[in-house]
């Protein structure tokens, strides 16, 4: 016999799996399907992968734009327009010249716009060659350091080397300090060498900080010259224009050089349709 159920209770559990859920609004359901991929029985809970990561929902492009409804900024006046399927938006750009990408979620309708490819990138080659530009024309600092005990051509060869860095534009850090197990340097000696520096490097640099002293450690702080750095910045420049215009000149000369190729081709048809007609 089968088994009674009291009605009160029927109802209850009929009521709660047929109560309706709510549902987004349908151009915000998104197109992408769904699928579940099931470990096999012999895989071991150690060796499960992580899911991958969420893509940022403004990273999808063309149709894999996940909305069935999108608003499109034009292109002529960057006003938006009405509110047009997704697909019809996609069938009137060409793909290879142009994408659609998504610029905002966060409206009642997703906004998106088209951009140029030759354009975008062209954009992206300016931004790298600028800060390729300001990366090569920014103060480095560099350090040189020299023991007090030090014979008379070390100081020499570390006081060249600190005016080689200041001329090329670099600020520079002298650092002076006993070399371990040498023999004590007297407190004169010591200020010799330091007047000898500054007497130097002030030819080729200015001091930015004034100098530290700290137990047997002395430190010379020099900016390069305001001419040197406007001679290097200019330098770096020249030769960053040179290479754009190389490159530009060789992007003329295989122009060329395939227009040539192209209308040999095409005399060279049209030949072959004069021969093929004649009597």
């Amino acid at each position: 016999m089968a088994s009674r159920i009291s009605q009160p209770l029927r109802s209850a559990f009929i009521g709660s799996i047929a109560r309706p859920q709510a549902r987004p609004p349908a151009h915000l359901l998104p197109l992408v399907s769904v699928s579940l991929r099931h470990a096999s029985s012999s895989s071991s809970t150690f060796g499960l992968r992580a899911p991958p990561p969420e893509a940022h929902p403004l990273s999808f492009k063309d149709a894999a734009i996940p909305y069935r409804t999108v608003q499109l900024v034009d292109p002529e006046s960057n006003h938006l327009l009405d509110p047009q399927s997704l697909r019809s938006v996609l069938n009137t750009y060409d793909q290879s010249t142009h994408t659609l990408v998504l610029v905002n979620i966060e409206k009642e309708v997703p906004i998106v716009k088209l951009i140029n490819k030759l354009e975008e990138r062209k954009k992206e080659r300016e931004s790298e060659e600028k800060a390729r530009l300001k990366k090569r024309m920014s103060i480095e600092e560099k350090e040189v350091q020299i023991s007090w005990q030090s014979a008379q051509g070390d100081l020499l060869h570390k006081l060249n080397l600190a005016k080689t860095l200041l001329e090329k534009g670099d600020r520079v850090q002298v650092v002076f300090a006993n070399r371990k197990r040498g023999e004590n340097v007297g407190e004169s000696k010591k200020n010799e060498i330091i007047g000898t520096f500054h007497e130097e490097l002030e030819q080729v640099g200015k001091k930015w900080k004034d100098d530290e002293t700290k137990g047997n450690i002395h430190v010379l702080y020099y900016n390069p010259l305001e001419t040197t750095r406007n001679q290097v910045q200019n330098k770096v420049k020249d030769q960053e224009n040179a290479k754009r215009k190389e490159k530009e000149e060789k992007k003329e000369a295989r122009r060329r050089k395939e227009e040539e190729r192209r209308a040999k081709a095409e005399a060279r048809n049209a030949l072959k349709e004069q021969e093929g007609i004649s009597p």
